[in-house]
């Protein structure tokens, strides 16, 4: 399930709206950049430093997770813990 975009309080004071408006918008940069859950097809050149996200391949039925760095996608495989 994706993380909704926040969305800040309404304030009468236009200074304080601007503040924490700046605030929010900070707060959906992080959600954005780690909740970019997707299937297998993805865009390569696609994110930004520190973007996180888990990428589910259906053929296999395996996961991994892919941090985008200056070089591009890292990835590593996890695996599903049974308890």
């Amino acid at each position: 399930m994706a993380i909704s975009r926040k969305r800040p309080p309404q304030v009468p004071d236009a200074k304080m709206l601007r503040v924490i408006q700046s605030i929010y918008d900070d707060i959906n940069d992080v959600i954005n950049s780690i909740n970019s859950s997707e299937l297998e097809a993805r865009d390569l050149s696609k994110g930004k430093s520190g973007d996180i996200r888990v990428i589910k391949d259906s053929r296999t039925s395996t996961y991994r997770i892919e941090a985008y760095t200056e070089d591009g996608w890292a990835s590593t495989n996890l695996t599903i813990s049974e308890e």
